[in-house]
């Protein structure tokens, strides 16, 4: 099976700083299938507007990592919660400006269904403040502390009801410990993001991964002593963000291993989908898309949010980092999902496998790759828009 070293272009790889792999501390990683599925106008997320393509389809994951040595349990990122119109009203309105919405379960039930006793986790990171991240954290006993980045008390603190205009509820936060992370210059970096290693061992880091909000955080995970994980959450929410770059161009005939959608065959020529590219000269070599700096998008400093995406790219070319944003459908189509574990991601090559996975997302002769993943917002199982 090809590796993804045969892509590589001319450009030497850009220098990670990847922890010491002299450290026997790993961590188990599982992406978590939150059963939140989401439909966004692209134009609120991505530019340039690429006929076909005008809706987004935005399964969603968090992932759950166990620290062997400690026997700790950490949640990053929470989902959406199932019952999303009981969150406070600033909260729940801001979900319309979605095209559609639908959650089956909670992620405490995904964990429990899945075998795991969702109070033995320690700790809940929340990778920044949307709605489809944070979950009902009320469902995690007062012994799960809660992570967040920095500035989050002053934005967000007091909750609903004391705020009446506040996102978040008093009592997700009421004898809770909640632990809001600092970063400066001196912070160590790993690749260009200052860095906070989680567990001092070596095993989990957490990542200041600015723009899409002013706190965004990351995680680069362990998985064995020279593979990691990236997990991007919010970052990017479509692969051709940061794909395909001069470190990794798009080869003129896909890899029989990347999985395509039964509309597509092996061999299949790359130009099926260049061909909606708007820089026809470098569409093997540039990302299909950059960061909207739209209106009404969702990102809250554009430029900064973009200097993090161009960032994410430096770690994707690395075949020792497996990047995982929040909604890529490449890790319900390829990957193992909860309760089976993604650690053994570079054995069964999934990074490859994965890698151009997103191109079944692109529009061909200008229409849509996928249909959508859900028609409108449902409440409590039923459509109401």
């Amino acid at each position: 099976m090809a590796s993804l070293s045969s892509a590589i272009g001319s450009m030497p790889l850009p220098d990670l700083n990847l922890p010491s792999t002299s450290t026997s501390n790993v961590c188990e990683l599982w992406a978590v299938d939150t059963t939140a599925d989401i439909v966004c106008p692209s134009g609120t997320l991505i530019e340039p507007n690429i006929k076909g393509h005008e809706y987004l389809n935005l399964p969603t994951f968090a992932f759950l990592v166990h620290n062997k040595a400690l026997d700790k349990r950490i949640l990053f990122d929470n989902g959406a919660r199932k019952d999303w119109w009981n969150a406070p009203p600033s909260m729940s309105k801001s979900i319309y400006r979605t095209a559609g919405v639908r959650v089956e379960k909670d992620v405490f039930d995904v964990l429990a269904t899945g075998g795991l006793d969702p109070s033995s986790i320690s700790a809940v990171v929340w990778s920044h403040w949307h709605w489809d991240h944070v979950g009902n954290i009320q469902r995690f006993p007062k012994s799960t502390d809660l992570v967040v980045g920095p500035g989050f008390r002053k934005d967000f603190l007091p909750g609903h009801p004391t705020n009446p205009d506040a996102f978040f509820y008093d009592a997700d936060f009421k004898g809770r410990n909640l632990i809001e992370l600092t970063f400066s210059v001196d912070s160590p970096r790993i690749g260009r993001f200052q860095a906070h290693d989680y567990f001092g061992d070596g095993s989990f880091y957490i990542l200041f991964t600015p723009g899409h909000t002013a706190s965004h955080l990351g995680a680069l995970v362990r998985t064995t002593p020279d593979t990691f994980a990236f997990l991007g959450a919010d970052m990017a929410h479509f692969p051709g963000m940061y794909r395909p770059t001069q470190y990794v161009p798009m080869p003129e005939t896909l890899p029989t291993e990347t999985k395509l959608d039964p509309r597509y065959h092996h061999p299949c020529p790359c130009s099926i989908f260049t061909a909606c590219h708007d820089d026809p000269a470098n569409a093997r070599t540039k990302p299909f898309y950059h960061i909207s700096q739209r209106p009404e998008s969702w990102f809250e400093d554009a430029q900064v949010a973009q200097s993090s995406v161009d960032a994410l790219a430096d770690f994707d070319a690395s075949e020792n980092v497996f990047v995982a944003v929040a909604h890529d459908p490449a890790l319900k189509e390829v990957i193992d999902i909860f309760p089976r574990s993604m650690t053994d991601w570079k054995a069964k090559s999934w990074a490859q496998q994965s890698h151009w996975h997103f191109v079944n997302e692109l529009p061909v002769d200008g229409k849509p790759g996928r249909p959508l993943l859900v028609d409108g917002h449902y409440v409590e199982g039923k459509l109401r828009n």
